[in-house]
């Protein structure tokens, strides 16, 4: 062979040497340099967002969606959703920071339990939760598989970061956010808060039998900043002032734990035979409760509720010159229609409420009465 052929073939042989060098150089560390510290879905659209799947193996899953205005969760009837629960959720993942990638081989994906809920073929363990975000026309806009959680901190027991799967895609991600407590049914993402009155806004309780004409007891204030006093009031009983307080503030932070398909008919969980338990406003703003007779389990009890509206007092005729009685007409006409509105976002549902809270809607006199001391 001549010099001179050699010498071309040995720099040949450099030139693809060190474009392999290259290539190589530029396919592994500088893409984990330039992911480490990185926001896992910076390019998320969320003005985009319609609808949050999630998704896990053996269940059913979480299926929330916006319709509207608002946000609901349609695989619990359509109740609405917690926007704020669903808002912080978004934006955790968003914040969500890249630790470390690697290749996602099929021992990786077995180990942190990240393969598809969907896959018939893998076992239950080794799948993760699939959250996927989709736009108004139903189109993918991510998907995300959760898998295990990295736990550190002493003995190894407290979560630091989570492992991922974006899409379809080969490469598993560490994240700086952990998501084990993630909510993973329909009741989790319910819009839990209901009705929140305080004691001191209620001017009457009163309850009415099963039958809708027999007053079983019935409370009144004198006037704003009174206590509430027995309108009727039985010879020899003493009423439990701390069991009084108790059911006059049970419109106060009252929340739901779930809710009854609206169709469900109410003698099927024996609401049939519930008292009526009226709580009347100084605004004229009045909640009927039915609270289930009984509990049909521990902690399964159910309420169903009622907004309606009735003039505080007698509406003047004078016509006056628009001074203070036109005011009271305006604002009753105003809480008048908040009431009709009420009612007709509370009024459809039974709700399921813990029990602390239906031991609260009492709807017999003898809850309420002191007990006699025994000689």
């Amino acid at each position: 062979m001549k010099v001179k052929t050699l010498a071309i073939l040995l720099i040949v042989l450099a030139v693809l040497t060190g474009l392999v060098f290259v290539v190589l150089i530029q396919r592994t560390p500088r893409e984990g340099k330039r992911e480490l510290g990185s926001p896992l879905l910076k390019n998320l659209p969320a003005n985009d967002v319609a609808s949050v799947a999630i998704l896990e193996a053996g269940g059913k899953g979480v299926q929330l969606a916006r319709m509207g205005d608002r946000w609901v969760v349609k695989n619990r009837f359509g109740y609405p959703a917690d926007f704020q629960k669903i808002v912080e959720f978004v934006r955790k993942l968003r914040n969500a920071k890249i630790g470390r990638s690697f290749e996602a081989t099929k021992g990786v994906l077995e180990r942190l339990h990240l393969k598809n809920p969907a896959d018939k073929n893998a076992p239950g363990e080794e799948k993760g939760t699939a959250i996927i975000f989709a736009d108004a026309k139903g189109k993918t806009l991510v998907r995300v598989i959760m898998g295990e959680p990295m736990k550190g901190g002493q003995g190894g027991m407290f979560p630091e970061g989570q492992y991922v799967l974006l899409g379809n895609r080969k490469t598993v991600y560490l994240i700086d956010k952990q998501f084990e407590g993630l909510a993973k049914t329909p009741a989790d993402w319910l819009k839990k808060d209901l009705i929140d009155v305080k004691a001191a806004d209620v001017r009457e309780v009163l309850c009415v039998a099963p039958d809708g004409k027999t007053t079983r007891f019935a409370f009144k204030r004198p006037a704003k900043g009174k206590d509430l006093e027995q309108v009727h009031p039985v010879p020899g009983k003493k009423i439990k002032r701390t069991s009084l307080n108790r059911l006059a503030g049970a419109l106060s932070a009252l929340r739901i734990e779930d809710v009854l398909d609206p169709a469900r008919v109410k003698g099927s969980i024996g609401m049939e035979h519930s008292a009526k338990l009226e709580y009347h406003l100084f605004n004229g703003m009045i909640y009927d409760l039915y609270p289930g007779e009984k509990c049909k389990e521990a902690g399964t009890c159910y309420l169903k509720i009622a907004v309606r509206y009735e003039p505080p007092g007698p509406v003047s005729e004078s016509s006056g010159k628009g001074g203070d009685e036109k005011k009271k007409e305006d604002a009753g006409k105003q809480v008048e229609h908040k009431a009709e509105n009420l009612h007709k976002k509370l009024g459809r549902w039974i709700y399921k409420i813990p029990q602390w809270k239906h031991d609260a809607l009492m709807t017999d006199l003898e809850s309420l009465l002191e007990k006699e001391k025994k000689k």
